[in-house]
């Protein structure tokens, strides 16, 4: 039987490098570091004061004054970076079937923010008696629920196909991102909005820094001297289709969603496996799903938090698909970006296609004083000119949750 090729005719992104893909695109060329002191909440009750925070996002100029006080940071994230894959995309939903359009996103924190402040709001008011009338609360308590911002998006675009959350911790973005294309190949869709949004918030920033797992300066993946990661907030969304739809219809191409691959270590809430067999496993699957050899991969977009353990971890598991002296080159956006969690896979997915289209092996910032056990090549410092053919996305998550994705280019890309 003949399988349906899946392409990307359109993205969307918000990041602490840029606030859309144009921007993002610059930000990754230029190594922008995106780490900053700590705006959105007091960081001085923390031991970690920095993060990888939006900059001038203004919500404000994207909904009205009656919208905006009732949903959530998480929904205006998303609600932003779809808006802009739709555009990209050039696509008339009016003329589509929507029935055959879900919405799949990746996310861990979801609306947690309103959450934190619904709480505070609410907690002795309701133990008083009933909200006052008009409050907004009613709506963000709704609205931070975790499968909340994947309904906002399908209520918001009248998208009555499925529509799921994923939240497997770092990898839920790259999942949604598989997910929404193996709807297409099983002749489920015709069009996917997939991505991840999360956005960031006290109590996660709080939990890593009990875990330890945080930095106190920058974020160095793959150095000797790397202490943890950073905590960033993101959104990115990709408009999925098959290419018989995209063709029909005049579409640009981006690339092709060639290979899709998942595993789990089934191991430890938070420790990998030390053998990188997990990872290893999602990255050869993936390999395999688009039909290519490890030798047809031109780059690899690493996880590479910048945890102590992570990173050897990764290259690890790299050697056993590549080759203990592997050349493809490497690199972690996250020393840009910050970790977004369960946006990171879809955040980093659009950084990969860019750097597929646009021809650049984007940087792994901060690589000073490199890992003896970190061997490969990681891009340090500064980006590079390059063409390739296709890119291999990790994407490795708490509870061993591992997902890995080709993007390859086609014949039909017009970007």
């Amino acid at each position: 039987m003949k399988r349906t090729r899946v392409v990307i005719t359109g993205m969307g992104a918000l990041s602490a490098i840029g606030n859309n893909v144009s921007e993002l695109r610059e930000g990754l060329k230029a190594g922008r570091d995106g780490v900053e002191r700590l705006q959105g909440f007091d960081p001085s009750r923390h031991r970690f004061e920095l993060a990888a925070e939006l900059k001038g996002f203004a919500p404000e100029n994207h909904f009205d004054e009656v919208e905006l006080p009732h949903i959530s940071r998480g929904t205006q994230m998303a609600r932003v970076v779809a808006a802009e894959a739709l555009r990209d995309a050039d696509l008339d939903l009016t003329g589509e079937d929507r029935g055959r359009i879900g919405v799949i996103l990746g996310t861990d924190l979801g609306g947690m923010p309103a959450a934190e402040s619904g709480y505070r709001a609410l907690h002795f008011p309701y133990r008083r008696g009933p909200a006052v009338a008009g409050d907004p609360w009613a709506s963000l308590v709704l609205d931070s629920f975790i499968c909340s911002v994947a309904d906002q998006l399908a209520h918001h675009y009248d998208l009555t196909g499925t529509t799921l959350v994923v939240s497997t911790a770092c990898s839920a973005g790259l999942h949604a991102i598989g997910i929404g294309a193996d709807a297409i190949r099983r002749g489920e869709a015709d069009v996917m909005l997939v991505g991840g949004v999360d956005p960031l918030s006290e109590m996660p920033h709080a939990g890593f820094g009990v875990l330890r797992s945080l930095a106190k300066d920058r974020i160095r993946p793959f150095s000797k001297d790397r202490s943890g990661t950073v905590l960033g907030e993101a959104a990115a969304m990709l408009v999925l289709e098959s290419e018989e739809h995209a063709i029909a219809r005049g579409a640009k191409i981006w690339c092709e969603v060639a290979g899709y691959g998942s595993s789990t270590d089934a191991l430890h809430m938070t420790r990998p496996d030390d053998t990188g067999g997990g990872p290893a496993r999602a990255m050869q699957l993936a390999l395999d799903d688009a039909g290519l050899t490890a030798a047809q991969i031109g780059y690899i977009k690493a996880h590479g938090t910048a945890t102590p353990a992570n990173d050897v971890i990764e290259t690890r598991a790299i050697k056993r698909v590549f080759g203990e002296r592997s050349a493809v080159p490497v690199s972690s956006i996250k020393s840009m970006l910050g970790h977004s969690l369960g946006a990171s896979g879809a955040i980093e997915s659009v950084a990969a296609v860019l750097a597929l289209d646009g021809e650049f092996l984007p940087p792994t910032i901060h690589l000073d004083t490199p890992d003896p056990e970190c061997d490969l090549d990681y891009v340090p410092n500064t980006s590079r000119a390059a063409r390739f053919d296709a890119v291999l996305a990790n994407a490795f998550g708490f509870g061993g949750n591992n997902a890995s994705m080709v993007f390859r280019r086609t014949s039909e890309a017009s970007r």
